[in-house]
């Protein structure tokens, strides 16, 4: 029996039900994308790595980030630079006969992950491009709810998802979030010419709402830096980092350049989680870059 080790975005959720159909696994477990590339947590043969880098023991691996690419290194699996990991896994499964159907949310999912969505839907999402932010990502209490998503998603039933009570509800929240989140956005941020800068430390530490709704904002940007005391590691401080999905000028690899401080992702998005004695000087740096490149 495989165990599949993800991360806990909409993208990993997907991942991991597509395995679960696919492979013989039993249990899931939910790690981010920096710890684990610095070496945290067991990876055996019974692992099946996905929308993680790659860890060597692992029996399986998948994933699309251009930060995670192996040169040299023979892997059961795939990777390629892809809209999604989901993505990555139904083409490699793509003649089994359990995955006939999903073709449609897959193409969702790639939309999700690579941020191809429009400014209505930014400003109004609905189905699953909604039910996708309610998936935060960090908060570790929020594992049964991310277990229950994998679990509705193998359905491959939007409707019934849709109706779930805990969906239901979750989706609401955000929505209401969304109110104090704008309220929040408005007065913790800084268009500094191409970059806007939001910096919640020890200011903010409500729901972080829709993660696109500052590129709907501030069209001016094309690129977004969020800064925000880690929520489960009070020796650290997250800094995120994304390109605008309207204003797409920004050249900077994002994934590449939050490798450089132990986080990663892909050319368009990425995260890093410095400890607070060396935040101000990372966020420092990854300033410049943004603006030397732009």
């Amino acid at each position: 029996m495989f165990r599949i080790t993800t991360r806990a975005d909409w993208d990993g959720l997907v991942s991991a039900a597509l395995l679960n159909i696919v492979e013989d696994c039993d249990r899931v477990r939910f790690i981010e994308p920096g710890p684990f590339q610095a070496g945290e947590g067991e990876v055996t043969p019974d692992d099946i790595v996905a929308n993680l880098p790659y860890r060597k023991g692992c029996a399986i691996w998948f994933d699309h980030h251009l930060s995670n690419k192996l040169e040299g290194v023979d892997f059961r699996g795939s990777w390629w630079i892809a809209p999604s990991a989901a993505r990555v896994i139904y083409e490699y499964y793509g003649h089994d006969e359990s995955l006939a159907g999903f073709d449609e949310l897959i193409q969702i999912t790639d939309r999700i992950d690579s941020a191809a969505l429009t400014a209505e839907e930014v400003r109004d999402p609905q189905g699953l491009i909604l039910v996708s932010m309610t998936v935060e990502g960090k908060r570790l209490q929020d594992e049964p709810y991310w277990l229950k998503l994998i679990d509705l998603i193998k359905r491959n039933e939007t409707e019934r998802l849709m109706k779930d009570e805990e969906v239901a509800r979750r989706c609401k929240e955000l929505a209401d979030a969304n109110h104090e989140w704008t309220r929040a956005l408005s007065r913790y941020s800084l268009l500094e010419n191409n970059v806007l800068v939001t910096d919640f430390r020890g200011n903010f530490n409500g729901e972080h709402g829709n993660r696109f709704l500052p590129f709907a904002v501030w069209p001016s940007c094309n690129v977004w830096v969020k800064v925000f005391d880690h929520p489960n590691d009070p020796t650290r401080v997250q800094i995120s980092v994304g390109h605008s999905i309207f204003n797409k000028t920004c050249e900077v690899p994002v994934g590449e350049l939050m490798a450089k401080y132990g986080g990663g992702g892909h050319r368009g998005a990425g995260t890093c989680r410095p400890l607070k004695g060396e935040a101000e000087s990372v966020l420092g740096e990854v300033l410049v870059e943004l603006r030397i490149m732009n």
